[in-house]
């Protein structure tokens, strides 16, 4: 008859845990994304290939990361990549992260389904974006949520010169096909 309790105790405690962790685990991403800021403008469709945009995006984070001490590349092929060397051991080690890029609300960018290696060692994704988001220098425009395994780019809120506006609006990998919006405000 003690068993009996026991079990069922036992039983009763495990459920609370279960129930407790599905909790946790179904509550939405406390990250707020930030809206897009309304422009005025006209606005041009541009059409462009992956290697345009590798060429564009390599410029880009090069300004914006020119006093980082961690130094990356990001290229678009068949997924959206980055690429670092990671100290380990007296040795710099690569450390690379690809992602399936998705347009979401407002015309930004969110990179998902990460898969990563350093050398050739896959690694927890938690682990490697916490590392990026902790010691990777990244514009204030990309946002790493480890817990969401994601990064998001704002792009719409990505300030160019003379207050130009880009937004995404067709990101197909497979058939080389990148289509954003530039959006010139008018005074």
């Amino acid at each position: 008859m003690k068993w009996k309790v026991a079990f069922f105790g036992l039983l009763a405690i495990n459920m609370v845990i279960v129930v407790s962790l599905l909790f946790l685990i179904l509550q939405p991403s406390s990250t707020k994304l930030p809206a897009p800021k309304a422009v005025k403008g006209a606005t041009f469709l541009v059409h462009s290939s992956k290697k345009d945009v590798n060429i564009l995006l390599n410029d880009y984070l090069k300004e914006k990361t020119k006093n980082s001490s961690l130094s990356y590349r990001v290229w678009i092929d068949d997924r959206v990549y980055v690429a670092s060397q990671v100290p380990l051991f007296s040795r710099n080690v690569d450390l690379t992260v690809s992602f399936v890029p998705k347009i979401v609300k407002g015309g930004n960018l969110e990179l998902r389904d990460p898969d990563l290696s350093l050398g050739e060692w896959q690694l927890p994704v938690n682990y490697t974006l916490s590392y990026l988001q902790k010691h990777a220098k990244l514009p204030d425009e990309v946002m790493i949520e480890p817990d969401a395994h994601r990064i998001y780019i704002d792009l719409a809120n990505i300030q160019l010169k003379n207050g130009y506006r880009i937004t995404a609006k067709e990101f197909d990998l497979e058939h080389d096909k990148i289509v954003f919006a530039l959006t010139v405000p008018v005074k």
